[in-house]
């Protein structure tokens, strides 16, 4: 049986995201050593673990670049195997995918539209983590993008979702660039704390990076391959053995193929 199209694009976006999943784990035994330290079961987060989560989102939206620009390739190279009419070979010069740099929603849309005449958008839609005040309950706990408590509150679709992800990248420009007017306007929620002008990150928020990305892949990937018509599925995965966040496997993410989720 022929690999599935899209394959090696996906395995290459779960691989990149093995320094984000590492460095929340190890976040948490930073967070878990220091509340020790100081006698206490919890506490306020310290400078290491806040560095690790805005490290988080930066890797994770690099993943997103990267992957949206495997994806645009690999969509192209069948269209110029498959189509019925020709495709022309310079298309890939004339929107190089590799350029895409800043992957907002707006630039996604765009080369996607390039090439193939698809808008990804509207099939975009993920659960993220949230603090109970975040979605209007007067309380003080939080739950996570896997957590079935307060689903539709925490879920974004199209041009939502697209909205959750233009904040995420601003998150990571003003990160890596130190580009704090990117700051001034407040995040969405579970992308960050908005508190006297700055972002703030937490577990929850460095956690939302991962999973949303991936659960925007996801989509991406089902929506290009019906629109192109492409055979088969994502398939079984040896990185998919490491992708475990807030005790959830990729497969479990209801925007798997093989997952009867609703969607």
């Amino acid at each position: 049986m022929a690999r599935y199209v899209f394959q090696d694009a996906f395995e290459r976006f779960i691989k990149a995201l093995d320094d984000a999943l590492l460095l929340d784990a190890e976040a948490g035994r930073v967070n878990y050593r220091k509340a020790k330290q100081r006698g206490s079961a919890g506490g306020n987060l310290n400078v290491e673990s806040r560095a690790m989560y805005r490290a988080i989102a930066v890797i994770a939206v690099a993943a997103w670049e990267d992957f949206n620009e495997q994806l645009v390739c690999a969509g192209h190279e069948y269209l110029m195997r498959t189509a019925a009419r020709p495709v022309p070979a310079e298309l890939g010069q004339w929107f190089p995918a590799a350029k895409l740099q800043a992957p907002s929603s707006a630039n996604v849309r765009k080369l996607y539209w390039a090439y193939f005449g698809l808008d990804p958008m509207p099939s975009w839609w993920f659960s993220f983590a949230a603090r109970a005040r975040e979605i209007g309950i007067d309380a003080d706990w939080w739950v996570a993008f896997n957590d079935q408590a307060h689903l539709e509150e925490r879920t974004r679709r199209g041009p939502d979702a697209a909205k959750w992800l233009d904040s995420l990248v601003r998150l990571r420009h003003a990160t890596a660039h130190q580009d704090r007017k990117h700051f001034r306007q407040a995040p969405e929620i579970g992308v960050a704390t908005h508190n006297r002008g700055k972002w703030g990150v937490t577990r929850y928020t460095g956690q939302n990076a991962i999973a949303v990305i991936t659960q925007l892949a996801l989509c991406t990937v089902q929506a290009l391959s019906q629109h192109l018509s492409c055979p088969g599925q994502l398939s079984y995965l040896s990185p998919r053995r490491s992708w475990r966040l807030a005790g959830s496997p990729l497969n479990d993410l209801p925007q798997w193929p093989s997952s009867t989720g609703a969607s």
